[in-house]
């Protein structure tokens, strides 16, 4: 299963669009964080073995790693808001930050990752992402800072809905633990990343055994930790090989290798050029 990373094409950590899908998009899965809202048309959404409908006013949020494919009608094309959030978006708000995380995250409920919004809920919804979309198109002070309010308002008004169909849904204590964990983890990684993080030391921050440790990430994300740490550490380089003028070697060091032949071959495979040639295509 491909996993698709947020396009660079900006340098902000967010990307909003307005898609059309008249067929089918084949299952797939992020290493972002991504919300969609159907403004026409009709279809279905299957994430992770669950299918749901696709109508005017269907709000999704997908979770980083989640598997989703769409299905729309071809009679009835789908026209979708579509945005694609770093999880780096939900990190540096303080208190604000840790209650946005649980929100999103789910951490104490088993939450539906979707919700059919009534007509008015709906309008205001498409209102609020229009504006969102009209802070990214005009180049403004505080362009980003009114996005992320935004963002807050619309996550908030989401997650109130859902949790009106929380009944419809099976809690489970052990999944909600699991949940919990696997997050605590994330935000740990995307924290220190530059700093020495091994399976062994993370492991042992969390108190669990390093087998344990290597068999959730493997179940959340299919793949293991360390190639997940790669991951967050190139994406970071890709950033300062885009924006600064940082020699490369510093690059490496910077994004938490200890060695630059290391950096060089992991760069090269995620990426399929070394990361001079990706300087100059920048």
């Amino acid at each position: 299963m491909e996993v698709y990373p947020l396009s660079h094409e900006s340098h902000l950590p967010y990307i909003l669009r307005v898609n059309q899908i008249d067929g089918h998009y084949p299952a797939h899965r992020h290493n972002f964080l991504e919300f969609s809202f159907i403004t026409e048309g009709e279809g279905k959404e299957i994430i992770n073995g669950q299918e749901h409908q696709l109508k005017y006013g269907t709000f999704t949020l997908l979770l980083p790693y989640q598997v989703h494919e769409i299905y729309a009608n071809p009679q009835k094309p789908l026209k979708i808001y579509n945005c694609n959030l770093e999880l780096e978006i939900f990190f540096g708000l303080g208190k604000i930050s840790e209650e946005l995380n649980e929100m999103i995250f789910n951490t104490k409920e088993d939450l539906p990752s979707h919700v059919q919004l009534k007509p008015e809920a709906a309008q205001k919804i498409e209102g609020i992402i229009g504006q969102m979309l009209a802070e990214t198109k005009q180049p403004r002070l505080w362009n980003y800072l009114l996005f992320k309010v935004k963002l807050i308002e619309l996550f908030i008004i989401f997650d109130r809905q859902r949790r009106r169909q929380l009944p419809k849904y099976q809690k489970s204590e052990k999944k909600s633990r699991g949940h919990i964990l696997m997050w605590k983890i994330v935000f740990y990684l995307h924290q220190h990343y530059q700093e020495n993080i091994t399976l062994y030391n993370t492991a042992h921050r969390f108190g669990i055994s390093y087998s344990h440790l290597s068999t959730i990430f493997k179940e959340y994300f299919g793949q293991t930790f360390h190639s997940f740490l790669n991951d967050i550490r190139i994406k970071h380089a890709c950033a300062l090989l885009s924006f600064t003028t940082m020699k490369i070697i510093d690059i490496a060091n910077e994004v938490g290798f200890n060695s630059y032949p290391t950096f060089s071959r992991v760069f090269q495979q995620l990426k399929g050029i070394s990361a001079s040639e990706y300087r100059q295509q920048g």
